[in-house]
């Protein structure tokens, strides 16, 4: 009985451990994080992005939708700006909800279905922006100054406003007309040199382009004269006698400048057009400037030089005077001038050094058989350095004619000379002993007035000649020019049209048309 006992015992105990082994039924579990996005893909063009991802795990068979938030904030911790509920795998967003040139994050998740709760979020792994319509056309150097700037756009309906931001400035509204939207330009005025702009363009609400630029550096001094806005031809020679030595003064461009009777500088100053688009200042001369004294340093810049048929000279220095420099830069002449372009005449006169870069100078000296640049034999006067550089000479008896003190150098370098030297005249006439230095290079010699009677080089010795062409009409009689190279051509041949001014080069076969002569004709 007691052995029976022991396996009813038994029995029980085995069944009742068998009972505690067996685990409990439970519900299976699909977590949030199955049903999370995989992946977010970014497709960016100018005015639209399209954001797709692949369907979430175990969506088969159940309806799923998708929540996608855009928002400028990486963190996603403020409202974000766009919010949407979507049932595909894809959503197309464009700028009529999206500002342009904006970067913008973008997460994606699962919502809940009747199977699970809403799924993690699954962020993009890199920001995306729109490059918005871009109509504005790139600002070119031409069309920047310091307090101007003129935009262009291709014309486009509806284009009413541009907002113009300075860096670290306040934004300013500059609308457009009809009329500027038409032409695709407009000139914005009142801004600030060396700083740069951002200009974004309008139509309504909608971006149309962006486009920034930097203002050129403004006109700097201890003394500046601005003379623009001042509708009086006298005014230049009224207002040179009562500026501080040194002065810039300033002109307006387009406008006109009268010089009635001779006027002598006796101070440093800077003449010049200030910064602009159109044509530069004229000085209109019924007689000559002059000089006396000791004088730094004068400038003109950007100026035509103009004759109203009274004045026989640019400058002609009847007072002692000695110049530090002279720079003549930028600049044309217009008329026919009987004698120099600049002449030293008075004992004594000097101009230590001579620039002349980037100019026209022409009609000077046929009619009297004057030099361009002369310094009087009976005098001792001397231009002691002369550098002449990317710029054209035409019309002229002398170029240079220095009779008395030789001059240290003389460097002509990237020039057109054309129609010049006759009656017995010289290209160049040092006749003491010819500068220490004394080159032309890159330059074109053409045509000459009298073949028959002209000269080229009068010295004791000669100039050193580098990349420097003669055409088939440029024929001295005596004392020729060595060390050119010839071109077989006339200087028809290789100007479009020398008679009226126009050096640029025709003949394409030219082996000097991309290195020699004025630059501008090239």
């Amino acid at each position: 009985m007691k052995r029976l006992t022991n396996y009813i015992i038994i029995a029980v105990s085995l069944a009742a451990g068998a009972a505690a082994c067996k685990k409990p039924m439970v519900e299976r579990f699909v977590p949030p994080r199955m049903f999370t996005p995989t992946e977010l893909n970014i497709s960016q063009g100018d005015t639209a992005a399209t954001l797709s991802w692949p369907a979430s795990l175990f969506s088969s068979g159940s309806s799923v939708g998708y929540t996608l938030e855009i928002s400028q904030d990486s963190s996603f911790q403020s409202t974000a700006d766009l919010s949407l509920t979507v049932d595909t795998t894809f959503r197309t967003v464009s700028d009529d909800t999206l500002k342009d040139r904006t970067p913008y994050f973008a997460r994606i998740r699962a919502n809940a279905t009747d199977a699970s709760t809403a799924s993690n979020w699954l962020v993009a792994s890199k920001s995306f922006s729109l490059v918005g319509v871009q109509i504005f056309q790139p600002v070119q150097y031409a069309d920047i100054l310091d307090v101007e700037v003129i935009l262009r756009w291709t014309p486009t309906p509806g284009v009413d406003r541009i907002v113009l931001t300075p860096a670290g400035g306040d934004t300013t509204g500059v609308p457009i007309s009809d009329a500027d939207n038409t032409a695709g330009m407009k000139l914005i005025r009142g801004l600030t040199g060396s700083t740069t702009y951002t200009a974004e363009i309008f139509a309504g609400t909608r971006s149309k382009g962006i486009v920034s630029f930097t203002t050129r550096s403004s006109v700097t001094g201890n003394s500046i004269i601005d003379l623009r806005g001042i509708a009086d031809p006298m005014v230049l020679v009224d207002t040179l006698p009562q500026i501080p030595d040194g002065s810039i003064v300033l002109l307006d461009r387009g406008s006109t400048y009268t010089v009635p009777v001779a006027y002598t500088l006796d101070r440093s100053v800077s003449i010049m057009s200030g910064l602009g688009f159109g044509d530069p200042a004229t000085i209109l001369l019924s007689n000559n400037f002059d000089a006396t004294g000791n004088i730094d340093s004068v400038l003109f810049s950007d100026v035509t030089i103009a004759n109203d048929g009274n004045s026989s000279y640019f400058m002609n220095v009847g007072h002692v005077a000695s110049i530090g420099t002279l720079t003549i830069e930028n600049c044309n002449t217009r008329g026919v001038f009987n004698n120099s372009f600049i002449r030293l005449k008075t004992s004594g006169d000097d101009i230590a050094s001579l620039v002349i870069r980037n100019c026209v100078i022409d009609s000077f000296g046929v009619a009297s058989k004057y030099a361009v640049l002369y310094a009087n034999a009976s005098s001792n006067a001397k231009i002691d350095n002369i550098e002449i550089d990317n710029s054209t000479f035409y019309s002229f008896y002398y170029f240079i004619r220095q009779d008395g003190i030789a001059g240290t150098s003389l460097n002509i370098t990237n020039c057109t000379f054309n129609d010049m030297v006759n009656q017995g005249g010289y290209f160049v006439n040092y006749s003491g002993t010819f500068p220490a230095t004394f080159t032309i290079n890159n330059s074109i010699l053409g045509r000459v007035s009298d073949p028959a009677n002209s000269n080229g080089m009068k010295s004791t010795t000669t100039a050193v000649l580098a990349n420097t062409y003669q055409t088939s009409d440029c024929v001295f009689s005596a004392n020729p020019l060595l060390g050119s190279i010839s071109y077989a051509g006339t200087s028809y041949d290789l100007f479009t049209d020398p008679d009226h001014g126009n050096f640029t080069i025709k003949d394409g076969g030219f082996a000097g048309a991309g290195n020699t002569g004025d630059p501008r004709w090239r």
